[in-house]
């Protein structure tokens, strides 16, 4: 089963996701922690709901330090390659040990390309595991028809 927090862009979607792992402590995952400079992003932070551990996941250019590997550029964003990596192993564990349900936040504009999550997310699905995943609204319709979900239920 597929649950999905969806919404638009600044709706607390991460915040409900992170809730509703606190309500209902089963299962892991990451969600992606907003970086606030005053009123502009700087990057986000992704953090495993299970330990609260967090590491760099994405910064806005013009804050970029240029330190980490870069693997995605998007608009004026760099995402760090070592996060990927991160996620992909430990979602192989999570796979492996069967922790379920899998939480990811978000899947969006990187997926629908065929990177960024894209590669975890299909491996999820096919190990036919729980997932909790975020979604904005408006690119909804399209994720769900290139991941073929149709098993799903909004929360």
């Amino acid at each position: 089963m597929v649950k999905i927090v969806t919404g638009k862009i600044n709706s607390y979607k991460t915040t409900r996701m992170e809730s509703y792992y606190k309500e209902h402590p089963v299962g892991d995952g990451f969600v992606a922690i907003k970086q606030m400079e005053e009123n502009l992003v700087f990057g986000y932070k992704l953090k495993r709901l299970s330990s609260g551990l967090e590491i760099d996941y994405v910064r806005r250019n013009t804050f970029d330090n240029l330190e980490k590997e870069v693997i995605y550029q998007m608009g004026p964003y760099n995402f760090y390659k070592e996060a990927f990596d991160y996620v992909n192993k430990t979602v192989d564990d999570f796979i492996k040990n069967k922790v379920s349900p899998i939480y990811l936040d978000e899947i969006s504009l990187l997926e629908l390309k065929n990177l960024g999550f894209h590669s975890v997310l299909k491996r999820i699905l096919e190990s036919d595991i729980d997932l909790i995943l975020v979604i904005r609204e408006d690119l909804l319709a399209q994720i769900l028809k290139k991941y073929n979900i149709t098993d799903y239920e909004f929360l």
